[in-house]
């Protein structure tokens, strides 16, 4: 099962909160309140997200506070699992994998789960935390969209 990290959704979620205001700083403790996530994690997230990636600025001060350094259109979903989680890797086999494969002298797949790590890396990356936010369907072309919500009415 391909599953992500619980830290990472909610790295979503604050990044959501702060695309709902662009320019203003948000402390930790506003992003907890807005959110209902613990300050210690709200901390310990917005830490590893200023230091593992340029999606957000830390301000220090009165009036400071976390920042997004984009707008959340420009920001996408393999960038945010990315920053918390590492690369994505379906396999040690694949390139660009962390682990090595211990079997890789005597597979016979020699690689070729790199064609659907590449598709699936590949469609998270056109996702934008803007498309995620959106409560439009973001995933359907615009004669879906009527479709989807002619059915949901």
């Amino acid at each position: 099962m391909i599953k992500l990290n619980k830290m990472t959704d909610y790295a979503v979620v604050c990044l959501g909160m702060l695309s709902r205001k662009p320019g203003y700083p948000m402390s930790a403790t506003e992003l907890s309140k807005e959110t209902g996530i613990t300050l210690y994690t709200v901390q310990k997230l917005l830490k590893v997200i200023v230091s593992k990636s340029n999606l957000i600025s830390a301000h220090r001060g009165a009036l400071g506070g976390y920042i997004l350094n984009r707008n959340s259109s420009e920001i996408s979903v393999v960038e945010i699992i990315e920053a918390l989680e590492g690369p994505i890797t379906l396999t040690s086999c694949v390139d660009n994998s962390e682990n090595l494969c211990e079997s890789s002298d005597i597979c016979f797949l020699g690689g070729k789960w790199n064609k659907v790590n590449n598709i699936i890396r590949k469609s998270l990356n056109d996702i934008s935390l803007n498309d995620l936010l959106n409560f439009d369907n973001p995933f359907a072309s615009k004669g879906e969209k009527e479709v989807v919500v002619n059915t949901i009415n």
